[in-house]
């Protein structure tokens, strides 16, 4: 895991948002957070871990909630936002905790969290629709390859616990190492390997089971207690097999007694049966004889079925002429009733027509009465209108100035104004009444013209119907267009004169028909009685349908067939049993049965003794097949048994622990390279391989051999600062082995808080001569430290300013 961006804000004593871009960190390589104590040097680290697994580097602090900033405004967000990289893909955590006020004015804590992947688009698309907590914990183990508390051990060394990987004994070593190098393989391997080892063990009881089994079904104890049993059935079956044969022949005889017995009386029931058969048929000649005479009269008649078919077409055929004479004859009274209808109807709408007329006639009357005095009216306002102005006129005239209406200057007799005054406006309104009544008498001409035509064609229609009267009548049929009812009126009348046609022309048709008819039933009378038919019943009585027919033909062929056969059978058999005795076959059969009843009880002895004859030797196959099948998973057995143990560690150390030690060596060799640079090469780290207790767990423990003294000793005689050198070896030789293994652990950060501390300047510049050997690779390592020495000698740091309204961070490239 390789950090790119960190971000947080309200989190521990930091109020302000803070960011760090660890890209500039990368490419140093090294890099140290100082600051004064309690200012939040840990707190940076802290933000790390809760952004992956929700709790602090140390483990003490409990969760986010207890991380938000006092100095925090409730409407701030406590925000923790991580952006890492493994293996070329970036990943980001986020966490939040905001604050609610609820209604009783409770402050409540509410904690979210999400992951995030970013995709080929260049987006942050997130993992999860509903992140949970735990989904979030799950899937940072899932990138990591690591625990909470191994990343604890690996990559954050919290303070106080840098040493812990060194001084873990082996069963924590192996937690740690199966995950780092994902060693699972081997353990699965052993599993599998003893798993195959425990399937052959059942199969090998199973066998045993199968053939103890086998030969407890036959009560023994042995193989060849079994053979011995299968050699007595064998000789048994020896004896049986003659006494069967004996018996099969005496059955037989009796067999074939009975057989011929039963032939000779089948041969005499046969005959009785043919004798009562015959009977049977002489009797049935009655009625075949009344039969052949029926079939005669039929086929008699069938010759006279054309000229009756004829007869019935020629009655059919005039009596439906006549009958569409009679349809004829209904519709030409429809139609006239029809017309009558539009007659009446006429005769209502030229009603209707003589008295809109009058009443149009008197409304032109009055309009002309009225014209009249209109106009009389308007010719006095007209003249008044004139006089008024004239007079007017005649008072603006002064004498020696010109007329305006004759021009002259004189003026002796000039003209004075009427009694009332008439104006123009009065003048123009009656000459506006004339013209309305004049328009509508003309209208009312027009109207009566329309009318005078209309009764015309109305009185023209009534004479071409026949009609005899010119006055119209008030009817309730009248109304509407005159011209509608003629047009329905000539159509009636077409109608009519064509079903007139149509009745004269079906009338000569049906005379015609039933003259035929007379004819040809006069010819089918005298060919019936030529045939032998009196009357119409004796000859409808003698036809039979094509199928009675054949049927009754059928029986009298089948009746003569069988009487023929059954005679030549019976006259057989009284031949054949001429001088043949009866023979009592009761008595015979039971001789029979008695005999098949001995052959049938040796028989079953011989199958019983067969039957467990065959089981034996059955069981006798299944058993030498089961002792070489438990021959080879025996074998294989002792083979696998051998193999899983040395694999297990059952007699030592097992694949899995065997595979670890061997990285374990590796890492405890790239740590004694670093280990050279301190005090001069005098500790070495080595693998301790003597057991430990009962348990067998040996192989990963580790020692220290101390170069001046020449002895090993437990790495946890080591003093303080000793031990925070050797653990910071081991620490960086194992994130290089795993480095170095294609299938392990990414590990491209290590971050340590605190432990220099303890040293002494040179035990410093040893640990920084360590440092500075691996500072070269891709790799990046983070130091949290007070100490004014490590400030001098490592130019990367991040400043951690402390002050009354919280800390802020200060990048130093």
């Amino acid at each position: 895991m390789m950090p790119e961006r960190l971000v947080f804000e309200a989190f521990g004593p930091y109020v302000e948002r803070q960011e760090i871009d660890f890209c500039p960190l990368e490419r140093a390589g090294l890099f140290l957070i100082h600051g004064k104590t309690g200012s939040g040097k840990t707190t940076v680290l802290d933000a790390m871990a809760y952004a992956l697994f929700g709790e602090s580097s140390g483990g003490l602090r409990g969760d986010i909630t207890a991380m938000r900033s006092d100095f925090a405004a409730d409407e701030q967000d406590t925000k923790v936002d991580f952006i890492f990289r493994i293996n070329g893909k970036k990943y980001r955590f986020l966490r939040t905790v905001r604050t609610r006020i609820k209604k009783n004015g409770e402050k409540e804590l509410q904690v979210s969290q999400n992951a995030f992947f970013l995709n080929e688009s260049g987006e942050y698309e997130p993992f999860f629709e509903n992140p949970g907590i735990k989904n979030i914990r799950q899937k940072a183990e899932e990138l990591l390859g690591l625990t909470y508390d191994q990343f604890r051990q690996v990559i954050l060394l919290p303070q106080g616990r840098f040493e812990q990987l060194l001084v873990a004994d082996s069963a924590e070593k192996e937690k740690i190492l199966v995950t780092l190098f994902k060693a699972e393989k081997w353990q699965r391997v052993t599993d599998w390997l003893c798993g195959q080892a425990l399937e052959c063990r059942r199969e090998k009881d199973t066998a045993e089971q199968g053939i103890e089994s086998v030969l407890h079904q036959y009560d023994c104890e042995t193989q060849e207690e079994l053979e011995s049993c299968a050699r007595e059935k064998r000789e048994l079956l020896v004896e049986l097999k003659k006494r069967c044969e004996e018996a099969e022949k005496q059955a037989a005889a009796a067999e074939k007694a009975v057989t011929g017995a039963q032939t000779v009386e089948s041969m005499f029931q046969e005959w009785k049966q043919a004798q009562e058969k015959a009977a049977v048929i002489r009797a049935q000649e009655k009625e075949i004889r009344r039969l052949e005479e029926s079939c005669r009269l039929a086929e008699a008649a069938a010759q006279l079925l054309p000229l009756r078919k004829e007869t019935v077409a020629l009655q059919k055929r005039w009596q439906e002429c006549d009958r569409k004479a009679q349809e004829a004859e209904k519709t030409i009274e429809d139609f006239s009733g029809k017309i009558e209808e539009c007659i009446e109807a006429l005769y209502g709408v030229l009603y209707e027509l003589q008295e809109e007329r009058k009443e149009e006639n008197e409304k032109k009357i009055r309009s002309e009465v009225l014209l009249g005095q209109k106009e009389r009216q308007y010719q006095e306002l007209f003249s008044g209108y004139i006089e008024n102005t004239a007079g007017m006129l005649a008072e603006a005239l002064e004498e020696g100035k010109k007329c305006p209406v004759c021009g002259s200057i004189h003026h002796p007799h000039p003209a004075v104004r009427a009694g009332r005054i008439v104006g123009q406006e009065e003048v123009k309104a009656a000459e506006q009444d004339l013209r309305k009544i004049r328009k509508e008498i003309a209208e009312q001409e027009k109207r009566l013209f329309v009318l005078e035509r209309q009764e015309e064609s109305c009185k023209n229609g009534l004479r071409k119907l026949g009609a005899e009267s010119q006055k119209g009548e008030k009817s309730k049929k009248g109304g509407g267009d005159p011209k509608k009812w003629l047009e329905r009126a000539e159509e009636f009348k077409t109608g009519r004169n064509t079903a007139v046609n149509s009745r004269k022309i079906f009338r000569e048709e049906a005379e015609q028909a039933h003259a035929a008819f007379e004819s040809a039933m006069e010819n089918f009378r005298t060919a019936c009685r030529t045939q032998g038919f009196e009357t119409d019943e004796e000859f409808r009585a003698a036809c039979l349908p094509d199928e009675r027919l054949k049927e009754q033909k059928e029986r009298i062929q089948s009746y003569a067939i069988d009487r023929k056969i059954t005679e030549e059978n019976e006259r057989t058999l009284a031949e054949r049993l001429h001088g043949v005795e009866r023979l009592d076959i009761e008595q015979m059969q039971k001789e029979w049965e008695q005999k098949a009843r001995e052959k049938q009880k040796a028989d079953a002895e011989f199958a019983k003794i067969k039957a467990e004859e065959d089981l034996l030797l059955k069981a006798e196959g299944i058993i030498k097949k089961k002792a070489g099948e438990l021959k080879k998973i025996t074998e294989k057995y002792v083979e696998l048994d051998q193999f899983s143990r040395i694999l297990r560690g059952s007699n030592g150390v097992g694949l899995q622990r065997y595979v670890l030690g061997v990285m374990l060596s590796a890492i405890t060799q790239e740590a004694n390279r670093l280990l050279q640079k301190v005090h001069d090469g005098r500790y070495q780290l080595c693998r301790s391989i003597e057991s430990s207790g009962r348990t067998r767990k040996a192989g990963l423990d580790l020692e220290v051999f101390d170069a001046y003294s020449g002895e090993k000793r437990n790495v946890k005689s080591l003093s303080g600062g000793e031990k925070f050198l050797v653990a910071l070896a081991l620490s960086l030789g194992l994130s290089a082995v795993v480095q170095a293994q294609s299938g392990g652990i990414h590990i491209d950060a290590l971050f340590i808080d605190e432990g220099f501390g303890s040293l002494d300047p040179a035990s410093i510049e040893n640990a920084l001569d360590v440092l500075a050997s691996v500072r070269g690779g891709s790799k990046l390592i983070g130091i949290i430290s007070h100490v004014q020495m490590l400030q001098e000698n490592i130019e990367t740091t991040i400043e951690v300013c402390k002050n009354r309204t919280g800390s802020t961070l200060a990048v130093t490239c």
